[in-house]
């Protein structure tokens, strides 16, 4: 029997119910914001979870004397790794990654929090029996905005996150990514077939790695904001606090242009034909584009005339009635002067 909707998942292993995950955390000379970290994963209701978390060349004993102070809670579900030298956002969950056991992986920055249910919701629904085609699961969140003031963070505002949306269309996931890491609940398995993080790339690894996963299987939803997605101000975009989204804005575009390239040159490599296809399809947008361009001036030029029109008209309108009334010659200059002004602008 054919499959009307195929679900590349099928080439995979049947999904099994499972509870334990692997959480993967990386951090470099932030202690405020990881102690805030470390407290979102601690409070979390559900509790079969081990989180690595990998120092990426910041200061050792400040992250083992933070680690320290949250051992009773803690416990012997941290794995924590050092690096002598920073090695990038990727390549450190990379290194969590590799030692990483348990049925499901999330990435959790050290700068982002979970509401408590983030974990036994997320892991709740890639355990129904209806969600096993479902490769990952992501909720919605909210963005909070803050800043630091004497190693205190202030929140300054918190708004809900714009880009939702309640199907992850691979479509639009080409365009653009759909949701921050904070947000995202994947099975090992599909961690395990898609494989390491491009470490090559310094920023918008979370979207490479969003489309690999698209490319197996398909990303659920929740629509409940059960994370959250914290921006510093830009006053403190520069420092060691900023978020990579705002303070490497320029990078970010960069590599939204390098990264398309690098696809779109695999792809033309390897079919060439497909040259003159898209050459023959993208301008045939730009056509339609300037069509509708033209159009939309038009019917705005249409609007503006037919505003003259009714206004030249109560114009018409009160010059009879003053004119029924006075017989100065001052009013009638000047309402013949208006009537010159409008009948030019109307012809233009």
């Amino acid at each position: 029997m054919p499959l009307y909707f195929p679900n590349s998942m099928s080439r995979l292993p049947a999904s099994t119910p499972g509870s334990h995950i692997a959480i993967l955390m990386r951090t470099k000379n932030r202690p405020v914001l990881l102690a805030r970290a470390l407290a979102s994963v601690l409070q979390q209701t559900h509790e079969d979870w081990h989180l690595y978390l990998v120092n990426d060349g910041g200061d050792r004993a400040t992250v083992e004397d933070l680690i320290e102070s949250y051992r009773a809670a803690l416990g012997n579900r941290v794995t924590v790794q050092h690096h002598h030298k920073s090695l990038g956002m990727e390549a450190a969950s990379n290194a969590a990654l590799a030692a990483a056991v348990g049925d499901f992986v999330a990435v959790h920055d050290d700068d982002d929090s979970w509401k408590p249910a983030f974990l036994a919701e997320t892991v709740a629904f890639l355990n129904e029996s209806r969600n096993h085609s479902y490769a990952a699961v992501a909720t919605n969140c909210l963005v909070v905005f803050e800043r630091l003031a004497a190693d205190t963070v202030l929140t300054d505002r918190i708004e809900p996150w714009i880009p939702w949306t309640e199907r992850v269309d691979l479509r639009n996931m080409l365009a653009e990514n759909n949701f921050p890491p904070i947000c995202l609940l994947i099975r090992k398995s599909i961690v395990d077939h898609v494989g390491p993080f491009n470490a090559q790339m310094p920023v918008l690894g979370d979207w490479d790695y969003n489309l690999r996963i698209s490319m197996i299987g398909d990303i659920g939803t929740i629509n409940k904001p059960l994370a959250y997605y914290h921006h510093r101000l830009p006053a403190q975009d520069e420092d060691v606090y900023g978020n990579s989204v705002t303070a490497q804005y320029d990078v970010h575009k960069e590599y939204q242009v390098r990264y398309r390239n690098s696809l779109l040159r695999q792809l033309l490599t390897k079919d060439p034909e497909y040259v003159g296809l898209l050459h023959a399809l993208l301008s045939r947008m730009n056509e339609m584009e300037k069509r509708l361009v033209e159009t939309a001036k038009d019917a705005a030029s249409q609007q503006v005339l037919e505003r003259l029109d009714a206004l030249l008209a109560r114009i018409e309108d009160l010059s009879k009635t003053v004119e029924s009334q006075t017989r100065s010659s001052w009013f009638k200059k000047l309402l013949a002067e208006f009537r010159v002004g409008f009948d030019a602008a109307r012809k233009r």
